[in-house]
């Protein structure tokens, strides 16, 4: 086992500190709100977590002055079923690798809800929402820090192999999104890179893998461009891998590839009639988080967006049901198919979005936003379902971003008749530890599948009245808190259990 670096040893103990009181207190129980008892519905239980998964975070932690700073982490661990965990691995920065062999707990409840204990030097502690046994949102929620994030369950450990389509976010700095094919130990591709107050660049990319080891750690080299990165990627099946930075390069960027199928594509692969809903989160020149955006677009299969709108907030200000202008919105793909494509989403209050998207299927991508003065990306996928008229099914949902304090939520809504639902919620605000809240809530669906939603008991849930959802499906999408604070999140239908 490596030792942890000196940093890492410190924001364990400073995450530690009157952290496991609070969150044992709350986790699995009513808590604050309107009456409303955990567990919603659902058959979830300790041995819907079983086997290895590979999780990925991010978030802000008290240095030793006290100050907030960002970390980037990916763990690798192990559960059997009834309630024990062992890490395997544990990398992240700025506070270093470490590979560990370490004991823990966890609990999950029928809804899905629960908590994992990692017993590091001290502990630290995360609040999970089960998606489906393969899957589970997250958040930590320890006093001393707080992040957001998602495991996956991992299905292989071999190197992979084929054609990906990545995305990588760098706090306060950089999103790249691209497209690479590794064989044989390496791989060649294509990104787009936007840095902070700079413009997109179109770059080749060359690099190197080595295989990864028993828990699917490998690492990886940026060869070229000159000057770009190294670190570790996580493999969680032949079709999807996790990468993070070496720490050592004073580098937060973190990352994830899946396979790409369905090439060549061309114009038509957007078809005629068909819409597309978005979700992004980044960093401003102003503030970090500084963004979230929720939207949907509709094309033509032949180079046009025919109309949709947009939701976001950015440094703090509401900007709220955008529509498009009726002429202007356009898309591109590259004539090569290779997938590498721009929208460009004229809105009515005189801005004009251009995405740089990378297609990973015909009915998804990956994508940046192509803007001088931020750095933001984020995902769209084909919408299914419509038109829609209620929610209809339990979701799990996880929220980051930042009000009065960084503050990230995690846990699930129940509708219960076509206007209202339930919402049960953990959410740790920086400095304050994991707090259960239990409430209710109605709602309004637009036929386009935009939701104005109200929580209630704002003031133990943390969430705004207004809350607009974009569904991707009936019970999935993304959504943009619209209060002046920043913070947005998305959410998924459960798996029935």
């Amino acid at each position: 086992m490596n030792p942890l670096a000196p940093s890492k040893c410190l924001r364990r103990l400073l995450m530690a500190l009157a952290a496991m009181t609070s969150v044992l207190l709350t986790a699995g129980c009513g808590g604050s709100g309107s009456g409303i008892v955990h567990p919603l519905g659902g058959g979830f239980s300790n041995s819907s977590l079983t086997g290895t998964y590979v999780m990925k975070q991010t978030g802000f932690f008290a240095n030793s002055a006290g100050n907030a700073q960002a970390f980037s982490e990916v763990t690798v661990f192990s559960a059997n079923g009834s309630g024990t965990l062992t890490i395997i691995e544990d990398d992240g920065g700025p506070q270093g690798p470490g590979v560990e062999t370490l004991a823990g707990t966890y609990s999950i409840e029928s809804d899905g809800e629960g908590y994992l204990i990692f017993n590091n030097p001290t502990q630290s502690i995360y609040q999970i929402t089960m998606i489906d046994n393969s899957h589970f949102y997250v958040i930590e929620g320890d006093t001393y820090a707080t992040s957001a994030g998602y495991g996956v369950l991992q299905t292989s450990t071999a190197v992979p192999s084929g054609a990906f389509v990545f995305k990588a976010h760098n706090f306060d700095s950089s999103s790249r999104v691209g497209g690479i094919a590794i064989s044989n130990g390496a791989f060649t591709g294509t990104q787009d890179l936007l840095t902070l107050g700079g413009t997109n660049l179109s770059q080749t990319i060359t690099g190197t893998v080595t295989a990864p080891d028993a828990s699917g750690v490998g690492t990886f080299i940026l060869t070229a461009p000159a000057g770009s990165t190294s670190g570790n990627y996580y493999v969680i099946s032949p079709s999807e891998f996790y990468f993070l930075a070496n720490p050592g390069s004073g580098s937060l960027e973190i990352g994830q590839a899946e396979a790409q199928s369905g090439g060549p594509f061309s114009l038509a692969t957007l078809a005629a009639n068909t819409s597309y809903v978005f979700g992004s989160r980044g960093d401003t020149i102003l503030n970090q988080p500084g963004i979230h955006s929720a939207g949907i677009f509709t094309t033509d299969g032949n180079g046009n967006i025919t109309t949709g709108s947009v939701d976001y907030v950015r440094d703090f200000n509401v900007l709220s049901g955008l529509p498009f202008t009726v002429s202007g919105g356009i898309y591109t793909l590259d004539p090569s198919g290779d997938g590498n494509g721009t929208i460009t989403l004229p809105l009515s209050n005189g801005v004009t979005i251009t995405q740089v998207f990378w297609m990973v299927s015909p009915t998804s991508a990956y994508f940046l936003d192509n803007s001088s003065s931020a750095v933001e990306d984020g995902t769209f996928s084909l919408q299914s379902g419509g038109p829609f008229t209620a929610l209809t099914g339990q979701a799990a949902f996880v929220m980051d971003g930042v009000d009065t304090n960084y503050k990230d939520r995690v846990g699930t809504f129940e509708p219960t008749t076509s206007g209202n639902f339930n919402w049960n919620e953990q959410s740790n605000s920086a400095g304050t530890g994991a707090v259960s809240v239990g409430t209710n809530g109605s709602y309004t669906v637009g036929s386009n599948g935009r939701i104005a939603a109200v929580v209630n008991n704002v003031t133990a849930s943390g969430v705004s009245p207004g809350v607009v959802f974009y569904l991707s499906s009936p019970n999935s999408g993304f959504m943009v808190q619209e209060d002046g604070a920043d913070i947005g999140g998305v959410f998924t239908q459960q798996a029935s259990q």
